[in-house]
């Protein structure tokens, strides 16, 4: 099956702090990751924070500059997109965002929130649109009266789903849900984990999941990239990763979430330290110097993604096997 959207080798750098004394220098916030969506799975990028994941998503949309690599939607080079192209990219890949109410302008109603990109893109007249927003409240569990209310006189729970039908409105074929629930009590993240499962089913939708909440990831994904410093260091299938984790980063991460995977859970492997600055990355194996497995190796030689079982890559010298 073709992919829908893709990264090949994708790498973004940004440029550093410099000034009279000092000599510029630039981060390396994403370094060579290839990575391919298919039309109606959830693809989950896991991974702390700082470690480029919603840059990422960023540079997916086109809000991150692209320094090396190339981001393909059905196949075009978004790089060297007509403008027409682009604008249907733009309708059909969409994106919600970590902070329901950031995400939400304040001064509109919530009826003209949902039908601003019904609008931008010119999709029906007025009355279309306003049938189109009641259909989609009550898709996402909102009450028809909601149209009239503003972001302020909801949970956050019910801003989330505001976002969600925001998102919805253009028919889109890519939903980019970068910590859709991070900041929601955790009584409601089940309810719009399962508001994304069951949307995904009636609509086909395609998503790419970012998340450091590997129990949500578990709801949701088919595949699952654990990326590190920008790099990716695992990629298999959900059950594969979480039944049996190559490498040791995705290991400590499943380890730190109580009842995740079925491997028993081995001292030891609890991430130790802080991650690394991206400006002074370490040599060899980015993981190494939080990695209890690490050997001379590790440290003067980076490794190569490689496949360690059928539809299963780490990049590690000593995978666990």
């Amino acid at each position: 099956m073709s992919a829908l959207l893709e990264t090949r080798d994708l790498s973004v750098r940004f440029g550093g702090g410099g000034g009279l004394l000092r000599k510029k220098r630039s981060v390396q916030a994403v370094h060579g990751v290839s990575l391919s969506l298919h039309p109606g799975e959830t693809l989950a990028l896991v991974g702390e924070s700082g470690s480029g994941k919603t840059t990422i998503a960023r540079a997916m949309l086109g809000l991150a500059p692209v320094s090396d690599g190339q981001i393909l939607y059905q196949g075009q080079d978004t790089a060297t997109m007509t403008r027409a192209a682009r604008l249907a990219m733009r309708r059909e890949v969409q994106v919600v965002f970590q902070d329901p109410f950031g995400s939400l302008d304040p001064r509109l109603p919530v009826g003209d929130i949902i039908a601003e990109p019904l609008r931008i893109h010119g999709i029906g007249g007025r009355g279309e649109q306003r049938a189109r927003v009641a259909a989609l409240l009550a898709q996402v569990g909102l009450p028809a009266d909601a149209a009239s209310r503003y972001p302020h006189q909801f949970s956050g729970g019910q801003r989330q789903r505001i976002a969600i039908a925001r998102a919805l409105a253009p028919e889109p074929k890519v939903i980019v849900a970068d910590e859709p629930l991070s900041a929601l009590d955790v009584s409601i993240q089940s309810q719009i984990l399962n508001l994304l499962a069951q949307l995904q089913r009636e609509r086909g939708l395609t998503y790419f999941l970012i998340s450091h909440d590997l129990a949500a990831v578990h709801h949701l994904a088919d595949r699952v990239a654990a990326l590190y410093l920008g790099r990716i260091v695992e990629f298999a299938g959900r059950d594969a990763l979480y039944s049996s984790p190559a490498h040791p980063y995705t290991r400590a991460l499943l380890d730190a979430v109580p009842q995740i995977g079925r491997h028993k859970r081995v001292p030891g492997h609890a991430l130790q330290g802080d991650m690394p600055s991206p400006l002074a990355p370490p040599s060899g194996c980015v993981f190494h110097p939080r990695c209890a497995r690490a050997t001379s190796e590790c440290s003067t030689t980076a490794p190569a993604l490689v496949t360690v079982a059928p539809q299963h890559q780490a990049a590690c010298h000593h995978p666990i096997v």
